[in-house]
C-alpha cells in the first residue's frame, strides 16, 4: 500500500509522507476487506491533496503571466521604436541579442518568484514554459499589428524587400503575415522550452540563496 503514497503531491509527501508511511506500518496485517478500504482512503486522500494544491498552481501561473506581460510590454515599445519611430531598415544584432538576454533573465526570474509557492519543479517548469510561450505569441502578435498598420513604412525596409523578392510572393502583406505565422510557431515553442528550463534554474538559485542565508 505504500506505493499509493506516490499518488500524493511531492510537497505533501515531503511534509506528511513519513508520518503516513509509519501509520500504514503500524496497522499490521489487514483483512482483504479492510485492506481495500485503506487503499480507497489513500486514493481519496491523494485526490484531495491535489485539489488543495490547485490554488498554489493558480498563484504560480498568475505570477508567470505577470512577468510575461511586463516583458511583452517592454519588447513592444522596442518594436515600435525600431520599426516605426526610428526605422533603420537594418537588423541590429546587438539589439536582438540584448532583447533575448532580457527575456532569458525574466524567465529565470519566474522560477525565483514562483519556486517557493510551487512546491515542485514540474510546476515551476510549467510556469516558465507558459511565460515563455506567452512572450513569443504576444511578441509576434505585436509585430503583426505593427507591420499591418504601418505597412507603407515596413515595406520600405531593405530586409523586407529582399525577403519578398526571394519568397515568390507578389504581395508584401501576404509575405509578412505568412512569415510571422511561421516565426510565431517557432519562437513560442523555443521560448516555451527555454522558459521551462530557465525557471527551474531560477528556482534552484533561489533555494541556494536561501540556504546560504540560513548557514550565514
Amino acid at each position: 500500500m505504500k506505493r499509493l503514497l506516490r499518488l500524493y503531491p511531492a510537497s505533501w509527501r515531503r511534509e506528511y509522507g513519513d508520518e503516513l508511511a509509519q501509520l500504514l506500518e503500524d496497522l499490521g496485517p489487514l483483512s482483504l476487506h479492510r485492506r481495500i478500504g485503506v487503499m480507497v482512503d489513500l486514493v481519496r486522500g491523494a485526490t484531495d491533496a491535489h485539489f488543495r494544491a490547485l490554488p498554489a498552481v493558480g498563484a504560480v501561473l498568475r505570477r508567470a503571466v505577470l512577468v510575461a506581460s511586463i516583458v511583452w510590454a517592454a519588447l513592444s515599445i522596442e518594436i515600435v521604436l525600431s520599426n516605426v519611430v526610428f526605422p533603420t531598415g537594418d537588423n541590429d544584432g546587438a539589439s536582438v541579442l540584448i532583447s533575448y538576454l532580457a527575456v532569458f533573465v525574466a524567465l529565470t526570474a519566474v522560477g525565483v518568484l514562483t519556486g517557493r509557492l510551487a512546491g515542485h519543479w514540474r510546476i515551476v517548469a510549467l510556469a516558465g514554459g507558459c511565460a515563455g510561450a506567452l512572450v513569443g505569441v504576444l511578441t509576434i502578435g505585436t509585430y503583426a499589428v505593427i507591420d499591418n498598420l504601418f505597412l507603407d513604412v515596413i515595406s520600405r525596409q531593405q530586409p523586407k524587400i529582399d525577403g519578398l523578392a526571394s519568397s515568390g510572393f507578389t504581395s508584401m502583406r501576404t509575405y509578412i503575415n505568412l512569415s510571422l505565422l511561421l516565426a510565431g510557431a517557432l519562437l513560442s515553442t523555443f521560448l516555451g522550452f527555454a522558459g521551462a528550463g530557465l525557471a527551474v534554474l531560477g528556482s534552484h538559485l533561489r533555494r541556494a540563496g536561501s540556504r546560504r542565508q540560513i548557514l550565514a
